[in-house]
């Protein structure tokens, strides 16, 4: 019952604003990182109470079709019911163990049967783990120390290498280059002749992606003895036919995988060549849970789901519409806006490119109170996720939601078009 302490919620995410305030005094920030306002907490909710589907409800009652799907785990959809199924049946049975389970060479098994190339593979729980684990198996594989980044490849010390708050030095160890730039990569090898293990790189960096630049990053990378590891944690199972490497028919030397991997069950996994991946044997990759059979079996539930159904063709199908969709909205309003796939059409965005930074971040601002308001859960400042949940009306409720949201920028903001 709210007291002085914890008032009555008023407004729309009343009851939202309310988590908050108690929030703040006992979690650093409020929140998790993921879960920082989309807008400000009066025109935006903070907590989502359950999902279903396509769909969640947050704590205030309002209904969503949601179009982060927890930042992409849930390629399925929330609540699959085969997948929960077969984490709850692993549960009963007890998880983790003291030792191995079988579980643990299948999961494996049938990851490797799935990319071309890959020969051997280990177990996590998140992407940051598999991305960390790649790299330190390619350095102790190379014998050197240094690595080259490109995009987001979790929270770890070393992917953060300039803030103030890890260890000095990183920023020497941690090089980055950009992606649609060859020569930006090839010039940090020249630098740093026989030094850098591994080159990694995140394909959503690359809008679009294109084949002969990644064959081109590949190829510098193994001129000089380097190791090329694509972080498919966010791309990986949703993008035609299965993953961005088999999109681009591409074989890097080590492929990181999660978000969709489990359905919204935390499992991860670095697979690769066997030359390289054979010297994780011995090397301390160890974690109490990174052999829990729960999240395993769901993975594999899921794996039985994408190979019986034409679940990576929907995606992209209905990524394309609402792509399309969006862009045509915003030509009719005559609002400076682009939708596109980042970096294919099941992860969709969409950006506003008013030369004028004030002005970019009205209309914004406006487009996305809107829609949330009516029921259309978009991110404003991260890609979205299509899932086989969706289906081709809430698509078409989708743009209508937009269509009305872009007409009230419009007005709102006329005189500054």
């Amino acid at each position: 019952m709210p007291d002085r302490h914890h008032p009555r919620p008023t407004g729309p995410y009343g009851r939202s604003e309310a988590l908050l305030r108690r929030a703040l005094a006992i979690i650093p920030g409020g929140h998790h990182l993921s879960g920082r306002p989309l807008l400000s907490p009066h025109d935006s909710p903070m907590y989502i109470e359950r999902g279903l589907g396509c769909r969640c409800w947050d704590v205030d009652g309002h209904e969503y079709i949601d179009y982060f799907m927890a930042f992409g785990p849930h390629l399925l959809g929330y609540a699959d019911p085969e997948v929960d199924a077969a984490a709850v049946e692993q549960l009963r049975r007890g998880t983790p163990l003291s030792l191995n389970h079988p579980l643990h060479v299948d999961f494996i098994e049938r990851l490797l049967a799935r990319f071309p190339g890959a020969e051997m593979g280990a177990f996590f729980k998140t992407g940051s783990e598999a991305t960390t684990a790649a790299l330190r198996i390619a350095r102790r594989a190379t014998g050197r120390r240094r690595v080259v980044r490109c995009g987001y490849h979790g929270w770890h010390d070393w992917c953060l290498p300039v803030e103030s708050f890890v260890p000095r030095g990183l920023e020497k160890e941690v090089l980055e280059f950009q992606a649609s730039e060859p020569e930006s990569l090839r010039a940090l090898f020249i630098a740093h002749p026989d030094q850098i293990a591994a080159v990694i790189i995140a394909p959503e960096m690359m809008v679009p992606p294109r084949r002969p630049l990644f064959l081109t990053l590949m190829e510098i990378t193994r001129e000089h003895d380097s190791i090329f590891i694509l972080d498919e944690v966010k791309t990986g199972f949703r993008i035609k036919p299965g993953s961005m490497q088999q999109h681009l028919e591409i074989e890097p030397d080590l492929t990181t995988l999660s978000k969709a991997l489990g359905n919204g069950w935390p499992v991860a996994a670095v697979i690769g060549k066997r030359q390289i991946m054979r010297h994780g044997a011995g090397l301390h990759l160890s974690a109490t849970y990174h052999g829990d059979t729960a999240a395993m079996a769901a993975a594999m539930a899921t794996l039985d789901i994408l190979d019986r159904e034409d679940v990576v063709g929907h995606v992209w199908r209905l990524g394309e519409r609402l792509i399309d969709g969006l862009n045509a909205i915003a030509a009719a309003h005559r609002i400076p806006a682009v939708a596109f796939g980042e970096p294919l059409p099941p992860m969709p965005f969409l950006r506003f490119t008013h030369p004028d930074p004030a002005v970019n971040d009205q209309l914004r601002t406006t487009f996305y109170t809107q829609v949330i308001a009516q029921g259309v859960l978009f991110h404003p400042r991260h890609l979205w996720f299509i899932s086989r949940a969706h289906q081709p009306e809430d698509i078409e409720r989708t743009l209508e939601v937009a269509a009305g949201a872009m007409a009230c920028t419009q007005a709102r903001h006329s005189g500054l078009l």
